[in-house]
């Protein structure tokens, strides 16, 4: 197996893309942790409004659905 880079130097210059490259997996890595952080207030927004809701509703039995 023939490596591309000779040092660890030039993989982390990659070629003068090295901006390009880390750049790019440093902002996909931001979005993703921005979307799975959403998702998790977003989670417990809803688990809150379901609570409060069903505090609210007068008491129904499952068979009137």
């Amino acid at each position: 197996m023939r490596l591309q880079f000779t040092s660890l130097q030039d993989f982390f210059a990659m070629g003068g893309y090295a901006g390009f490259v880390f750049g790019a997996w440093g902002l996909s890595a931001l979005v993703i942790a921005c979307l799975i952080a959403r998702a998790i207030i977003q989670g417990k927004r809803n688990k809150a409004r379901l609570a409060d809701l069903r505090k609210a509703a007068p008491h129904s039995k499952a068979s009137d659905a």
